[in-house]
């Protein structure tokens, strides 16, 4: 009776364990419920879930919101860290899955056999079976676990809890987040919510409430550069002549070649676990939303610090085999599953596999349109003499010391055909070029964002057109009639540079229009539209810079953002041609037409309609 008496004594004057969570499961957990790691835990398995599981356990923090990969232990930080909750800082819990038979098998399947694997969790079962119920249980301690569904609205209200902890957040109706959140508020600073979930949809209930937390990214630490960086897919690359002799991807020849990139340095990592090993060894979280409540932390990961780069390349590709055909689920699932990113109704690939269009450079093309004297648009076939000048338009990307060009041939629907592109040194250069392909001066657009005024002088020198990027994202135009139309583009403006010496300018979207470049260049199938089309002898260079740039969200606003240090030339000069193709009533549309649009004009394209 006496040793009854001092055990209990025990018991109730023991000190919590101070150590980190993760440190005390090593000790006590002695599996993992479906792992596929047998044995004990070991957090050096996955090094990414000890910051999580000490931000639980941390005061100072109120919410701890994590979107990670499927299969990555991103449900492993709530199940531990709930046992290290009910034996050392017990309070009344719910456990909230989807559905009330989802919250069920939870319980059954994976907390209850955690549970019995965790020793000191296991000595708090009560002795009285009807307490331990599959999804309530009423511990020694007096902590109380419910493990319920979150459709259910029911089971969100009534109950005060100290601990929620919310799995598979996007799959949870409009509103039910915060209605589970107003259950923790009795405990004030005690109340604690933990949230878990793979990639939603932009702007649903769960990724507008991780954009509230610090949005901690895990990272690694180039070895050879020391760069702290991402793990990116932008930087999983594969041979791009791994296909067969249809032209088909040839899988077992991607996984064999794919290998992840330095976003500084450029060398190269091998796809093997345990290159993924020792990476993780020195990962990190960082911030990528700093100025955001202390008491609000978020953490993501993806599968590219886990998974075999060479499998993820092949469900990508397989993804966008499907998603050609109009299917786009296997893509999303993808993106939400494996990127843990959110789906939006227009998902920018960045990555896009470009079709080689079955010609060569410099090829004649039956559908290009031409310009007759009166600078209207001409659709073929028609004869030579019909028109003044080939429908070809050449952009160039200014550097200091040589310039990007790109010519693309346009056919009155919308379709085109890239038939050069090429690194040059001069301006000369580049008229020579458009000599050499006939094109109007009036249909030669340069990029005056760097060296403006030199660029300007080059224009109003040759007859060319100056474009500048701007972050508006519509600019006002005024028809004869004295109404208002919204374009991408703005009315040209006169730049004056000397004695009878001027250039005209046209500033552009460059949200807008890069939008709608990575539209175009979604579609090389002619049964789906217009086309957008390169030649089969395109330079690995051009391919490359193509995927240069990326649309991402920063501050609540989307923009194209360069990825890491990769030229971009040639994909500014692209996103030049969509321009000019716009300014032509090629493509696109007027956010707000005021009356019917002519065709023509088009030599007369350096003038806003």
């Amino acid at each position: 009776m006496n040793e009854k008496l001092v055990a209990i004594w025990r018991e109730a004057w023991r000190p919590p364990d101070r150590r980190p969570p993760w440190a005390w499961a090593e000790e006590h957990i002695g599996s993992i419920p479906y792992s596929p790691i047998p044995g004990r835990f070991r957090s050096d398995n996955s090094p990414q879930i000890r910051e999580p599981l000490e931000a639980i356990v941390d005061p100072k923090v109120r919410l701890v919101f994590i979107i990670a990969a499927i299969q990555s232990s991103k449900t492993s930080v709530g199940e531990i860290g709930l046992c290290h909750i009910i034996a050392n800082l017990p309070g009344p819990a719910l456990w909230l899955d989807q559905t009330d038979d989802d919250a069920k098998d939870q319980a059954e399947s994976r907390l209850h056999k955690l549970f019995e694997d965790c020793a000191p969790v296991r000595a708090l079962f009560p002795g009285d079976r009807h307490k331990k119920r599959n999804t309530t249980i009423h511990f020694r301690n007096g902590m109380t676990l419910w493990v319920l569904g979150a459709h259910n609205k029911t089971n969100l209200q009534r109950r005060s809890i100290r601990w929620l902890i919310g799995d598979e957040t996007w799959r949870w109706p409009l509103g039910h987040m915060a209605e589970a959140e107003a259950r923790v508020t009795a405990f004030g600073w005690l109340g604690k919510c933990i949230f878990m979930s793979q990639g939603g949809e932009e702007n649903d209930d769960t990724h507008r409430k991780f954009e509230t937390t610090d949005m901690r990214e895990w990272t690694f630490q180039c070895p050879k550069c020391g760069t702290r960086q991402p793990w990116s897919w932008e930087q999983i690359e594969w041979s791009k002549s791994a296909r067969d002799d249809q032209g088909e991807w040839d899988y077992a020849e991607v996984r064999r070649t794919a290998a992840m990139r330095c976003a500084s340095c450029n060398h190269y990592f091998d796809d093997s676990d345990r290159t993924r090993r020792e990476l993780n060894a020195n990962g990190r979280f960082i911030p990528q939303n700093p100025r955001a409540a202390k008491e609000s932390v978020g953490f993501h990961w993806n599968s590219i610090s886990a998974m075999s780069w060479g499998a993820l390349a092949e469900l990508y590709l397989r993804a966008k085999a499907i998603a050609r055909r109009g299917d786009i689920s296997a893509l999303k699932q993808f993106y939400q599953k494996r990127l843990a990113f959110p789906w939006r109704e227009y998902e920018e690939d960045y990555k896009l596999e470009i079709t080689r269009g079955g010609y060569r450079k410099g090829e004649l093309w039956e559908d290009e349109a031409g310009v007759n004297g009166r600078g209207q648009l001409v659709a073929a076939p028609f004869e030579p003499g019909d028109i003044a000048a080939p429908l070809r338009i050449l952009t160039v990307d200014c550097q200091m010391d040589h310039v990007f060009a790109v010519v693309r041939s346009w056919s009155a629907n919308g379709s085109s055909r890239l038939i050069w592109n090429e690194r040059l040194l001069t301006f000369d250069d580049v008229e020579a070029l458009q000599m050499r392909f006939g094109i109007h001066p009036s249909l030669v657009f340069l990029d005056a964002g760097y060296a403006t005024y030199d660029v300007y002088r080059e224009c109003g020198k040759r007859g060319w057109v100056a474009l500048m990027g701007d972050r508006r994202p519509t600019f006002v135009h005024r028809t004869k009639t004295g109404k208002s139309v919204q374009r991408f583009y703005s009315p040209r403006r006169k730049v004056v540079l000397g004695h009878a010496s001027h250039c005209y300018v046209h500033y552009w979207s460059n949200l807008n229009l890069k939008d709608t470049l990575a539209r175009l260049r979604r579609n090389q199938d002619p049964e789906r539209g217009a086309t957008w089309e390169v030649p089969d002898d395109i330079d690995d260079e051009y391919l490359a810079q193509m995927e240069s740039e990326r649309r991402v969200k920063k501050g609540g606003k989307w923009i194209w953002e360069r990825v890491g240090k990769r030229p971009n030339h040639y994909w500014d000069a692209e996103c030049l041609q969509a321009v000019a193709a716009t300014m032509l009533k090629l493509i696109g549309r007027e956010s707000v037409s005021a009356e019917p649009v002519k065709e023509g004009a088009a030599v007369d394209a350096a003038e806003s309609a």
